[in-house]
């Protein structure tokens, strides 16, 4: 990790909250991992309030659990919430690809061909740059729903979804995966809606299942 150069007190929380939010997001951290606060604020050139600080917002947006007397870890999903979070993926996000097809222009969808192109093109090392592009890729098409509302209850799923998907870091380019988007972006294509949906649904339901069985295996 590289020490952050800001130094105004306010740019200095949100530059920290927003870091160490991002090395969760990408899966640096295994479930249940202790964040130690003084190796953190090492790491990151920083004193030990600032870390406390976001470790605290990080808490309270379900990413983060705070154990008395032991301090912050990364929270591990259970079954059920897995089974939330992604029944909820699958209703938004089906319905924004039911909708995108209805009114996505040429060269909007064109865009979205591009982000999925980009995922191939991250590093086949770099799984972590691999999964943003991914999400990237999936808040695109749900955007092209062109309903700000149904956007805005998918961002906030998505760091929730974005945590729980780090268990599966090494698949945004695996060709199953590759199949299933391409499914989505042939359907958009071809206004076909409730084609797009399905492809959308069929696609959230594998990751669902592969999340739950990573699960059980760590248990």
């Amino acid at each position: 990790m590289q020490a952050l150069g800001f130094r105004r007190p306010n740019q200095l929380r949100e530059a920290v909250y927003r870091h160490l939010k991002d090395l969760l997001l990408s899966g640096r951290f295994a479930p249940e991992e202790r964040l130690s606060e003084p190796l953190l604020a090492q790491e990151l050139g920083v004193s030990r309030t600032p870390v406390r600080e976001a470790l605290m917002r990080l808490a309270e947006e379900g990413l983060v659990e705070l154990v008395p007397g032991k301090g912050a870890r990364v929270r591990r999903f259970t079954p059920e919430e897995v089974e939330e979070v992604y029944g909820v993926r699958a209703l938004l996000e089906g319905e924004a690809a039911r909708l995108a097809a209805l009114r996505a222009t040429p060269w909007e969808l064109k865009e979205l061909e591009e982000r999925l192109e980009a995922i191939d093109q991250a590093p086949r090392e770099d799984f972590a740059e691999q999964m943003r592009r991914d999400l990237e890729f999936h808040r695109a098409l749900v955007r092209l729903s062109g309903n700000r509302t149904l956007f805005r209850l998918y961002e906030d799923l998505l760091s929730s979804l974005a945590l729980v998907r780090s268990a599966l870091p090494n698949l945004s380019q695996e060709e199953t995966t590759r199949r299933e988007h391409r499914a989505i972006l042939e359907a958009l294509k071809a206004r076909d809606p409730e084609g797009a949906r399905r492809a959308v649904e069929a696609h959230v339901e594998r990751f669902k299942r592969l999340v739950l069985e990573r699960l059980k295996e760590g248990r």
